[in-house]
C-alpha cells in the first residue's frame, strides 16, 4: 500500500479508535448485482440505491445526489450510524474482516488518484470509477453444499427436489453490459464474482475491451477455478504483470471437495496447473468453514500449502447460514477441542502464507443452539446430499462420523 497516498482517508479516524472514519468504496465506486442493483458494496446487498436499467450512465450516478449523501455522512463521521454502513462498523469493533478493512489492507485499495478525485470533487467535477464490484449472473457449474439456486442457477432442479424456494437465472442485459464496458476506463480496481465468472462468458467480453482500454487496471477474480475455456485462458494471458489476481474458492480436497462442491477435484487441480502453466501467475486458494470442512482444514492446508502454483491459502470467511452448516452446532467440547488444536497447528505450518480469520480461531462467542435438534438438523440435511452425491460425507470425515453415532 502506498499510504502516503490518500491523505484524506488516512488522516481520518473516529475520536478514541483506530477506525477509519471513511471508507473507500463511496469515494472510488460500488457494485453493481446480477439483478441489476447498484449497492454500496458487498456488505450492503439488501440497500439498493438505483436499479442499472433506470440509469443511463453509470459515471454519472457515480457522480450524483445519492452516492453523495453518503460520501458527505462519512465526511460528517457518521459511519457508526449509518445505514448500511454501520454494519462494518460493528464487525470492525469485533475485528472482524469486511470490505471496507480489504481496502484498508491490501493493494485492492490503492488509488493512486484519490486525492486527486477528492479535490475534484470539491470543486464539483466530474471524475470516473476507480472501483467496480459486480456479479454479471448466477449463471454457475457447480452446486455447493453451502450454496443454493440463489447464487447458482445449477441449484433450481436440487432446490426443488429438497423442497425449498427455487430462484430463477437472472442475469445482466447486453445494454447494461455495455454500460459497465463505458466506465472501464477510469478503473483502477475491478472485482468480478459470481455465480461463477468463467461460466459466464460475457465476463471475458468485458476483460477484453478492459485490455483494450486501460490493461493495468487491477483486477480481482473470485472463481471456483473448474473450468477455464481456451477462449478465456487467451484472454487472462493478456494481463500486464501483477494486475491479475485470481482467487479458487476450494473447500476441502479429494472425496470431500467433490461432496461439498459437487465437481471433481482431479480435475479442478488439472484446471489450476494449466492456468499456472499458461499465464505464470499463483492463484489464492479461499476456504470457506462449515461444519462439513470443520475437521479437514489441516488436510486442506497441507496439501496446497507447498504447491508451486499457490500463492496463498486464505481461511477467512465461516458460514453461520443456513443454520445446519455452522459448526457450533457441535458440541461445545468438540467444538473447543478442534479450535485449540488448531491454534497449535496452523502457526507451525504457515510460513507467512495463510490468512486465518481471527474470527474463526479466536472465537470466543457461542450461540445458544439446542445441540440435539441441531444434530438431527444437520444429518438430516447431509443424509439428502449425500444421496444426492451417491456416497456419504462421514466415510471421509471420521470426527463427524463419530458424532452421527455417538447418542
Amino acid at each position: 500500500m502506498i499510504i502516503e497516498n490518500q491523505k484524506e482517508y488516512y488522516s481520518r479516524k473516529l475520536p478514541g479508535t483506530d477506525i477509519h472514519s471513511l471508507c473507500k468504496v463511496p469515494f472510488s465506486g460500488f457494485e453493481i448485482s446480477p439483478e441489476g442493483n447498484i449497492v454500496l458494496c458487498c456488505m450492503s446487498p439488501r440497500s439498493p440505491l438505483a436499479h442499472i436499467d433506470n440509469i443511463n450512465d453509470l459515471e454519472e450516478f457515480y457522480n450524483g445526489t445519492i452516492m453523495e449523501k453518503y460520501r458527505q455522512e462519512m465526511e460528517d463521521n457518521k459511519y457508526p450510524h449509518m445505514i448500511p454502513c454501520s454494519i462494518c462498523y460493528k464487525k470492525e469493533l469485533g475485528k472482524q474482516q469486511t470490505l471496507k478493512k480489504t481496502l484498508e489492507i491490501y493493494d485492492m485499495g490503492d488509488f493512486s488518484n484519490f486525492d486527486n478525485d477528492w479535490k475534484s470533487r470539491k470543486e464539483n467535477k466530474k471524475r470516473p470509477l476507480r472501483f467496480l464490484e459486480y456479479t454479471l449472473s448466477n449463471i454457475c457449474n457447480a452446486t455447493c453444499a453451502t450454496c443454493g439456486s440463489f447464487f447458482s442457477h445449477k441449484w433450481q432442479s436440487l432446490d426443488k427436489k429438497f423442497g425449498r424456494h427455487v430462484f430463477p437465472i437472472v442475469k445482466l442485459n447486453n445494454d447494461s453490459i455495455s454500460k459497465i464496458e463505458k466506465v472501464l476506463y477510469g478503473l483502477e480496481t475491478l472485482v468480478i464474482k459470481g455465480g461463477e465468472p468463467f461460466a459466464d462468458i460475457r465476463n471475458i467480453r468485458i476483460l477484453k475491451k478492459l485490455y483494450e482500454v486501460n490493461p493495468y487496471c487491477r483486477v480481482f477474480i473470485i472463481s471456483n477455478m473448474y473450468t477455464i475455456t481456451p477462449e478465456a485462458m487467451k484472454i487472462l494471458k493478456m494481463a500486464k504483470p501483477g494486475t491479475l489476481n485470481v482467487s479458487a474458492s476450494i473447500d476441502g480436497v479429494g472425496k470431500v471437495y467433490d461432496w461439498i462442491r459437487s465437481n471433481n477435484f482431479e480435475h479442478l487441480i488439472k484446471t489450476i496447473e494449466t492456468y499456472y502453466k499458461e499465464t505464470g501467475l499463483k492463484i489464492n486458494i479461499n476456504v470457506t468453514v462449515s461444519l462439513y470442512n470443520f475437521f479437514h482444514l489441516e488436510e486442506i492446508l497441507y496439501y496446497f500449502k507447498n504447491k508451486e502454483y499457490v500463492q496463498c491459502i486464505n481461511i477467512n470467511k465461516v458460514t453461520t447460514e443456513p443454520l445446519y452448516t455452522n459448526c457450533q452446532l457441535l458440541p461445545k467440547k468438540m467444538f473447543d477441542t478442534q479450535i485449540n488444536k488448531y491454534k497449535e497447528v496452523f502457526p507451525k505450518a504457515l510460513k507467512k502464507m495463510t490468512i486465518i480469520s481471527r474470527q474463526f480461531l479466536e472465537e470466543k462467542h457461542r450461540s445458544e443452539f439446542d445441540e440435539t435438534q441441531g444434530k438431527k438438523l444437520f444429518f438430516k440435511e447431509m443424509k439428502k446430499m449425500n444421496d444426492h452425491r451417491g456416497f456419504d460425507l462421514c466415510d471421509h470425515i471420521p470426527e463427524l462420523k463419530e458424532w452421527r453415532d455417538t447418542p
